[in-house]
């Protein structure tokens, strides 16, 4: 290989065409690193290069190096930029315009295209940044309606954002018309700094078509009213007494064998419904733990403690309230079997009931309501 020697510096670089002359002889991944087509390179781009570095680099060290030298050179003199194609407003997200004409302003599609999407989704407001998130109508309408409130008024008055029917118990319509605590403004902040904005030009108008909405049902975008959430009741512990003696041991009731009677606890909480409102209480036994395939299920009546103050450690070994019971002989039970007893509980408004614990129970939580004979 030629070598060509720059006097000033007295170094020796190799000549260019004999180094692609040499570079084809010695290895042809290591020349197309020399010889990169003229662009910039982005970090990417670099990172592919390094299999060929190493090429380079398995070289004789003298050639090695000169290959490395036009390969830094190549990269760093690349003089031709590429184009951020987002730069391009064609080839952006089309923006939503759509607007549906001669919609009823009380409605809530005409809300949501009058007021909430125009006036309150801001940037860093309520775009997502903050609840409700005003984005599209499926949000506005699921972080308003029956959604239960973060900052309440300063005597805690409230419970939901928008409670249909209800404008005194609608955080979201005072919100609209006071300022609750002093500080916060009234919604919406745009137009309470803005006097000039769109909002306070209409805001009898869109005050109107909002009280309307909400006296109407607040019904969703198809005309539907919503459905509150109404939690099924739960169990938080359960005990049983075998002839007045507490008889759990563990997760499991062991029964004394010759006991006459067994009285079992439950200690029920439902959050949105009152216990004494139940029209079917039971309590269902059977010999198998899988009760769908048991013909032999024996049912009892749930009473409700008619008094306060049976507290007892619930499944966490926090103190609970115990407050409904059911008793049996065990005398009519085999001795060599485990049984199981699930809970059966529903109003009128349920048009099935609930059962603790269910089919797809985990077996501990099965096991918590199982009993047994012991010596």
């Amino acid at each position: 290989m030629k070598l060509e020697t720059n006097s000033s510096s007295h170094q020796t670089v190799p000549k260019c065409e004999t180094l692609r002359s040499s570079a084809k002889q010695v290895d042809t991944t290591a020349l197309s690193v020399c010889f990169p087509e003229e662009r910039s390179v982005s970090l990417f781009q670099f990172a592919s290069y390094v299999p060929k570095l190493s090429a380079i680099l398995a070289l004789r060290p003298t050639l090695s190096l000169c290959l490395l030298s036009l390969f830094l050179l190549s990269i760093s003199s690349c003089s031709k930029d590429e184009k951020n194609p987002f730069d391009n407003p064609d080839n952006l997200p089309p923006q939503d315009t759509t607007a549906i004409e001669n919609v009823d302003p009380t409605s809530f599609v005409g809300l949501h295209q009058n007021i909430f999407k125009p006036t309150c989704a801001n940037s860093g407001c309520h775009d997502g940044t903050f609840e409700p998130d005003f984005r599209t109508i499926e949000s506005t309408y699921n972080t308003l309606v029956l959604h239960p409130i973060v900052k309440n008024n300063p005597a805690a008055t409230y419970e939901y954002r928008v409670k249909p029917g209800s404008l005194s118990e609608s955080i979201l319509w005072l919100r609209l018309n006071e300022d609750i605590d002093g500080i916060s403004g009234i919604m919406p902040l745009d137009a309470f700094y803005d006097p000039e904005s769109e909002w306070n030009a209409k805001k009898a108008e869109h005050l109107s078509n909002i009280s309307t909405w909400i006296m109407n049902g607040a019904k969703d975008m198809f005309g539907n009213a919503p459905n509150e959430n109404n939690q099924q009741p739960g169990i938080g512990g359960i005990y049983a007494t075998a002839d007045g003696v507490h008889c759990n041991s563990g997760s499991q009731m062991d029964v004394p064998i010759g006991t006459q009677s067994v009285q079992v606890w439950f200690a029920i909480y439902d959050n949105d419904t009152d216990l004494n409102s139940y029209t079917y209480a039971k309590a269902k036994m059977s010999g198998q733990i899988g009760f769908e395939t048991d013909s032999l299920i024996t049912t009892y009546d749930l009473f409700q403690n008619q008094t306060t103050g049976n507290i007892q450690p619930g499944f966490t070994g926090e103190p609970v309230e115990f407050t409904h019971q059911f008793t049996f002989n065990p005398s009519q039970f085999a001795q060599d079997s485990t049984y199981y007893v699930r809970v059966h509980l529903k109003t009128d408004a349920q048009p099935d009931p609930t059962i603790i614990p269910q089919d797809g129970s985990q077996l501990y939580i099965k096991k918590y309501f199982s009993w047994r004979f012991v010596d």
